[in-house]
């Protein structure tokens, strides 16, 4: 029996610093590549942890999660997504010939060029907000207003409007509105790098290159 536990002990004894060292060889700091005026990338920690970062301009977004490797790709995922990444300030009948909406933030570089749909009886329509974070559509019943921010582009958002005599809609964001989330996002590991697409942008073939 002694001679038993004294093998088992021995094989953790020499596998266990075999995982460490791969862990650390994946771990560290992958900066994407070849993407003009942009910062991004991803660090893996050797917990097991990751976090992610987007630089774009005035723009910051961040992510941070789990990631396992399984095989040659690795896969990240993060704390779920919160259901609604816009607010409802206020919802109100005017009396006017519009249906406004408007969007508030302390930052006045986010609540511009916001594409919002107004779903009606008489159909579809659109427009983009301008500097003052606000558009005017002509007055009708509303159904449902659809939000996208060129900002955020993964944090589409829709409202229904239950109260048919509203014509006046304020909102804001929310404060995990910078966040991005990962459900099993894989990337390819290959020669020090990582290999796939990325989170916010588009196309199918970017590389994340290793610190070295």
């Amino acid at each position: 029996m002694k001679k038993i536990v004294s093998l088992l002990f021995g094989i953790c004894f020499f596998i266990s610093p075999l995982l460490a060292q791969q862990t650390s060889d994946v771990a560290g700091s992958y900066f994407l590549e070849g993407v003009k005026e942009t910062t991004s990338g991803f660090q893996l920690k050797p917990n097991y942890t990751f976090t992610f970062f987007f630089t774009y301009g005035g723009l910051d977004r961040y992510g941070s999660g789990r990631w396992v490797q399984e095989k040659n790709t690795i896969v990240f995922n993060s704390r779920g997504k919160p259901a609604r990444d816009f607010k409802l300030l206020s919802a109100r009948r005017v009396n006017d010939n519009f249906v406004t909406i408007k969007f508030t933030d302390n930052n006045p570089g986010i609540i511009r060029g916001i594409e919002c749909i107004l779903y009606t009886a008489r159909g579809r329509q659109k427009l983009f907000t301008g500097d003052d974070g606000m558009v005017k559509f002509p007055k009708n019943q509303v159904d449902s207003i659809q939000v996208f921010s060129p900002l955020f582009p993964d944090h589409p958002f829709t409202y229904i409007v239950t109260n048919k005599i509203q014509n006046n809609f304020e909102f804001a964001f929310e404060k995990w509105i910078a966040e991005v989330f990962f459900e099993d996002f894989t990337l390819l590991l290959t020669n020090n790098m990582l290999v796939g697409q990325h989170p916010l942008l588009n196309g199918r073939q970017f590389r994340y290159v290793k610190d070295k």
